[in-house]
């Protein structure tokens, strides 16, 4: 708007200097055309004054249009009649469309058109010229008033065009703005989305290697387990021996009886007398349920198997004891309490080796239990010392029956040591395969964590490619 201003000015001033010309060519130096001249020179004042001053630019363009206007009627009647000042304000019509605003045309063309018309009246050569007539100067204000109103019809339609576009302007600048946000706020979101899929890979990996680790210690115990069956077989195979050395202590508890029917009544004083030996093994809690509580079950039947030994042992010694009392006759028996008391020494040892076993099963596992507490306690044992000969026994055949009523009690207890081995068989191998199942869902988690991995890294290029389009949207909203 500022140029128009300044074009307008430049175009006010052409005009005044070639009318101020157009004068002295016609007229010379002459009084009329000096008034003329600063009649012009006045109306190019006034309108540099309202380029000049602050006011907004309908009334400046009013100010810079309607004086010169204006000044062409005082200048053409000072002149005698002058068509072509008259129509030099076509020309200032023109100025005032160049606006491009109703109000402009329509205040310098209403006001012009009513002066003119006043100044046909009074007169017609002012419009028409030194020898015009008031038909031809009306003739000359209808085509003005006629052309302005096509012009104000023109802008009056451009005026609505040009609203129209700034409006459709400001709804697109608007959605811009919009857009521009809406990507700003996507180029937050992909940024989040991208942590959390690095989050997400992390985690998978840590998941992967836990996988990896499980799937490992789980290999490890169905070794271990695999060991302890073997160890119980071992054991079992050890407990139908002492079955079959145990019956034949039976029967040489019954030759002792024979023999104390028969022979000697001398009793060998006894100095020292074992009188008591215990072992306990406590177990701890453990955090695995299923699998210390069968290994409580086997650490139970082991303490059974001690206990046997102890009384087998016991009994060995006390068979050796009626054996040296029986004399001769005792010899064989003697030899047959020997070997219980070895198999007896080898069952124990055969317990130990399963429980040094279930320790170092209970190693491997230490990630899944809490702790092993595991001790013996040794009772003291007392040994009374005998002054005098004791007592000898009322009846050798009481002690022989009470030995052959423990041999039977031993019998029950290795059936049942035999019961609890089958069972604790049967537990392992349940276990072994509830592992085995163990590490093929592992497998499978494991590969499930593998697709999870390439999905995630799918999702992460996808979420790459949408942050470089988001970038490429925010660049051309910028643009």
């Amino acid at each position: 708007m500022k140029n128009i201003h300044k074009l307008n000015l430049i175009i006010i001033w052409v005009a005044v200097v070639a009318l101020v010309g157009l004068a002295f060519s016609n007229y010379g130096v002459t009084r009329s055309t000096i008034i003329e001249t600063v009649v012009m020179c006045v109306c190019g004042t006034v309108s540099t004054i309202g380029y000049f001053l602050r006011i907004d630019d309908e009334k400046k363009a009013i100010l810079l249009v309607m004086p010169p206007a204006l000044g062409t009627l005082v200048f053409s009647g000072l002149a005698g009649g002058n068509s072509i000042a008259f129509i030099a304000n076509y020309v200032l019509l023109a100025m005032a469309a160049a606006y491009f605003l109703k109000k402009v045309i329509l205040y310098f063309a209403v006001p012009f058109i009513l002066a003119s018309l006043v100044t046909l009246f009074i007169n017609p050569k002012i419009i028409d010229g030194a020898t015009g007539s008031i038909g031809g100067g009306s003739t000359k204000l209808a085509l003005f008033v006629i052309t302005a109103f096509m012009i104000y019809s023109c802008v009056k339609r451009g005026s609505g065009i040009v609203e129209q576009t700034e409006a459709t302007l400001k709804i697109v600048q608007e959605n811009s703005r919009i857009a521009n946000e809406i990507s700003e706020k996507l180029g937050d979101v992909i940024d989040g989305s991208q942590n959390v899929v690095q989050l997400l890979v992390a985690d998978s990996r840590n998941v992967e290697q836990a996988t990896d680790s499980m799937g490992t210690m789980i290999d490890g115990t169905v070794s271990t387990a695999a060991d302890v069956v073997q160890s119980v077989d071992s054991a079992e195979a050890e407990i139908d021996r002492n079955k079959e050395l145990t019956l034949q202590m039976e029967q040489g508890f019954g030759g002792v009886m024979n023999a104390v029917l028969e022979g000697n009544t001398a009793v060998v004083t006894a100095k020292e007398f074992i009188t008591d030996m215990e072992k306990t093994v406590s177990t701890a809690k453990t955090s695995t349920e299923s699998l210390l509580e069968e290994m409580s079950h086997i650490t139970s039947i082991l303490d059974e198997i001690n206990a046997i030994a102890e009384q087998t042992n016991l009994l060995s010694l006390n068979a050796s004891i009626e054996a040296a009392r029986a004399g001769e006759h005792g010899r064989g028996f003697a030899v047959v309490a020997g070997e219980i008391r070895n198999l007896s020494e080898e069952s124990a040892g055969a317990a130990q080796n399963i429980g040094g076993i279930l320790e170092q099963l209970k190693d491997r596992i230490v990630a899944v239990t809490d702790d092993i507490k595991a001790g013996a306690e040794a009772a003291g044992s007392s040994v009374e010392k005998v002054d005098d000969i004791l007592e000898i026994f009322k009846n050798i055949t009481t002690a022989t029956e009470a030995s052959k009523e423990n041999v039977e009690k031993e019998y029950e207890i290795i059936d049942h040591v035999r019961e609890q081995f089958g069972q604790i068989k049967h537990n392992m191998n349940a276990m072994v395969n509830s592992t085995q199942e163990s590490a093929a869902a592992i497998t499978r988690i494991t590969d499930s964590v593998n697709e999870q991995n390439q999905a995630i890294s799918n999702i992460s290029d996808e979420i790459g490619k949408i942050a470089r389009l988001s970038g490429d949207l925010k660049t051309r909203f910028a643009q």
